[in-house]
């Protein structure tokens, strides 16, 4: 399988000129455009619009590139010395820096961390350039800090931030780094990285855990739905006939019934108490009683934290035969 993830050598201050032109623009620009608006080779300004591309800053459409949806307004209302910021969103975002940095928050060293995330995702560009580019854009962004010896970590907190909306983004940034490395390291790298082959994103859940106290439901609902979409793969890619279904417990009922060598009894019943708690968030009123389900900021976070453990433990019987939870 091709890789669909290529790092180009670009820095962090250049991305974020090209992603604020495109962004600041009342009309959809050209590439030529783009390669006359700035006093760099064509080859190095073809590299940063791939760049921004990977990571989501812009998009393309008929050959024409438009601002993200996602990031538009944020882009808009930085000035230069903050466009950072966006950066670092758009990274922590990005599935192999992402990887990278919660290889780099368990000791591993830069080159290891940068090696290990190449070889899982099979980026075909240079390993030496992955290491530099992620740990350059980390540095600059925040993301990373080094020591007096050169030591690189993923800071606390940040400081000297200039104004009240900058230090709540930075607030919510920190949050959803922690909460997706937290993600990663109970799924499991390799459950990870099928998510991202699957096209299937940990936003959702990232946010489920950074807000099940002030929006319980909310959460709840999110968390269940990554786990829904999660079931749906794995049932088309173990040869189920999912379409069948419609829902987390009809999806259970029909991998068991058709893949029981791939998919246990007790992994069925776990989807059957997901499968519940997505109808008790996602759908009023309850049919049973005609009244909506009321949920507890507990009730959130046990159901979001049961979605990581249970897509770790189906996708290692699948792929190892083990049999853990």
């Amino acid at each position: 399988m091709l890789s669909k993830y290529a790092v180009f050598e670009v820095s962090a201050e250049f991305l974020m000129d090209i992603a604020k032109e495109v962004t600041s623009s009342p009309h959809p620009l050209d590439k030529s455009i783009l390669l006359d608006s700035f006093d760099k080779n064509h080859t190095y300004t073809s590299s940063a619009i791939a760049q921004c591309l990977q990571l989501g800053l812009f998009i393309e459409r008929n050959g024409e590139y438009l601002p993200a949806d996602k990031y538009r307004d944020l882009i808009k209302r930085s000035d230069r010395t903050q466009l950072h910021l966006v950066l670092r969103q758009a990274l922590q975002s990005y599935p192999p820096c992402l990887l990278y940095l919660d290889f780099l928050s368990k000791g591993y060293p830069s080159d290891q961390s940068a090696r290990m995330t190449a070889g899982i995702f099979r980026i075909q560009s240079p390993k030496e350039r992955v290491e530099k580019m992620f740990r350059n854009w980390g540095l600059q962004t925040g993301l990373i800090t080094s020591d007096s010896s050169g030591k690189l970590s993923i800071p606390e907190g940040e400081k000297g931030l200039p104004n009240e909306y900058m230090e709540s983004l930075m607030k919510a940034l920190r949050a959803d780094l922690q909460a997706k490395i937290f993600l990663i390291e109970t799924m499991s790298p390799s459950a990870y990285k099928y998510l991202d082959e699957s096209d299937i994103e940990i936003d959702d859940l990232s946010d489920a855990l950074v807000n099940y106290e002030n929006d319980p439901k909310t959460s709840a609902n999110k968390a269940t739905q990554v786990f829904e979409h999660f079931l749906f793969k794995f049932g088309e890619d173990i040869g189920a006939n999912i379409t069948k279904g419609n829902g987390i417990i009809e999806y259970a009922n029909i991998i068991q019934a058709e893949r029981s060598s791939d998919f246990l009894v007790k992994h069925k019943h776990l989807c059957y108490g997901i499968g519940g708690l997505r109808l008790m968030a996602h759908h009023d009123p309850d049919k049973e009683t005609s009244n909506p389900w009321i949920f507890t900021p507990q009730g959130a976070i046990i159901s979001t934290l049961i979605v990581p453990a249970t897509l770790r433990s189906i996708y290692l019987y699948w792929t190892e035969k083990k049999q853990e939870f």
